[in-house]
């Protein structure tokens, strides 16, 4: 006969083990990397003393265990933990959100152990830690979310207008949970706890991604295989950017769910999706191609059957909410610059122009000057990109064959452009949110080396995190 389950705890004890388990991680956090003093909304705290919250902890445990003994906390921290492992969303948003920590802890021991190189980048802080988020566009980002977009008259320099503006409005809002708008605080240490509010948005949004993508991985490849493919794609050695201040995660949430809800009919939620997307990076636009060809699909799987006007025009509106977001942003970019496009025009700043193929035929002309080995050890961050790139080519048909003609597409529209506009330049991470590449290779890959290859792409990232934490120009 079964023993009936013990009673639920009452409220107060709940919240009274959810403050002592707090007490418990910001100890640890303080005994490792030190105190700190922080904003949460507009409440300031300042915790420096690792004794004092030892002893904080332990009175709460105290009082809790006295007040409400059974079960002890202990048990009910083992129960979430079947509990999470019995909920296959819960598990994969738990193993996903474990893989943004890591990346961080990679990154600040490369950074303890490898070190910086004099000169490189800019610096907020002389914490290593309090510093770990503040690498390359993330200052961008940042300056966005403080203080606005500004123009200079002129095309020819690196200027914020270049950068879309959805990720630093969402950073904005978490730089406030965080003291990034405190008064009286140096712009540089705002702007570093403006960039820890990017980190907690950029791990957020993947969290919520691997959500998503687990729905469509069983909506599309099979539940045998959902697991598989957010461990592909959280372990991706690109996938580093999905714990920085950059625009992937939010990226890859916005297509991934655009996608669940195109294929559900759900034509609001994907609207907002596909907005967001449109005003998240400037390919994001192109995502409405991928969203044409779902509804084509679903088109030639049901045809015969009528559509009433409001469903195709619910529909045909839902599929242009990535272009409109493009060209509500790039009105705003005419307002300020009198160009349109005056954001496309500054990625000449950065060396993105029109090449066509040259610069694969730069890279070939190497290869045949110096052999194979020389030029990978002339290009190292040249090489990493090209094989993300290689990646990406090597799941087209794949994608096309098992997932669908929108994934396909998904993948041509986001390598096509910036190879043709720069080459391997920063192709890895725009690879990164490739996530139909992701359910291909996890829907064609035996069960047996899926950890293999997970584990293996896993060491990867945590070269890639070496690199870019330490201010190697990877991009």
């Amino acid at each position: 006969m079964l023993e009936p389950a013990p009673p639920r705890p009452p409220t107060w004890v709940r919240l009274l083990d959810a403050l002592t388990i707090a007490a418990f991680l910001i100890t640890v956090f303080v005994v490792f990397f030190g105190g700190f003093s922080t904003h949460v909304g507009i409440v300031r705290l300042s915790i420096r003393s690792p004794l004092r919250l030892v002893f904080i902890t332990a009175a709460l445990l105290a009082i809790r265990h006295a007040a409400w003994s059974s079960p002890p906390i202990h048990r009910r921290v083992a129960g979430w933990g079947r509990a999470l492992r019995a909920d296959p969303v819960a598990s994969v948003a738990a193993g996903a959100l474990c893989s943004r920590v890591a990346v961080l802890v990679a990154g600040y021991f490369a950074v303890i152990a490898i070190g910086i190189p004099h000169g490189a980048g800019f610096e907020l802080s002389s914490d290593p830690f309090f510093n770990l988020p503040a690498r390359f566009d993330a200052g961008w980002y940042g300056d966005i979310a403080l203080d606005g977009y500004h123009f200079q008259g002129r095309f020819d320099r690196q200027q914020n207008v270049a950068f879309f503006p959805a990720y630093p409005l969402a950073m904005r809002a978490f730089g406030y949970l965080v003291g990034g708008f405190e008064g009286g605080v140096p712009r540089g240490r705002r702007l570093a706890r403006a960039l820890w509010g990017g980190v907690i948005l950029s791990m957020v949004a993947f969290v919520w991604a691997a959500s998503y993508l687990t729905r469509l991985a069983r909506d599309t490849i099979g539940d045998e295989h959902a697991a598989a493919a957010v461990a592909l794609t959280a372990a991706y050695p690109f996938a580093v950017f999905f714990s920085a201040p950059y625009t992937e995660a939010l990226f890859l949430l916005g297509s991934v769910a655009a996608f669940y809800h195109v294929r559900r009919h759900e034509w609001t939620r994907a609207a907002l999706w596909g907005g967001l997307v449109g005003l998240t990076r400037p390919n994001g636009c192109l995502l409405s191609i991928a969203l044409a060809c779902l509804l084509i699909e679903d088109a030639w799987r049901t045809r015969g059957r009528p559509r009433s006007p409001r469903h195709l025009a619910s529909s045909m509106l839902a599929i242009s909410a990535p272009g409109l977001g493009m060209l509500a942003y790039s009105a705003y970019v005419h307002a300020l610059t009198g160009s349109w496009f005056g954001w496309a025009r500054l990625h000449a700043a950065w060396g993105r122009t029109f090449e066509g193929l040259a610069p694969l035929a730069r890279g070939l002309a190497r290869i045949e000057s110096e052999g194979l080995a020389q030029a990978l050890v002339l290009v190292p961050y040249d090489t990493l990109n090209a094989l993300g790139l290689l990646f990406a080519v090597a799941m087209l048909w794949p994608a096309f064959r098992r997932v669908g003609l929108a994934a396909g597409v998904f993948i041509l529209v986001n390598v096509i452009p910036p190879l043709v506009a720069g080459g391997v330049l920063s192709m890895g991470r725009i690879n990164s949110t490739l996530f139909p590449a992701f359910l291909a290779l996890a829907a064609i890959l035996p069960r047996r080396l899926v950890l293999p290859l997970v584990t293996a792409c896993a060491i990867g990232e945590g070269l890639v995190a070496a690199i870019f934490f330490t201010w190697r120009p990877l991009f």
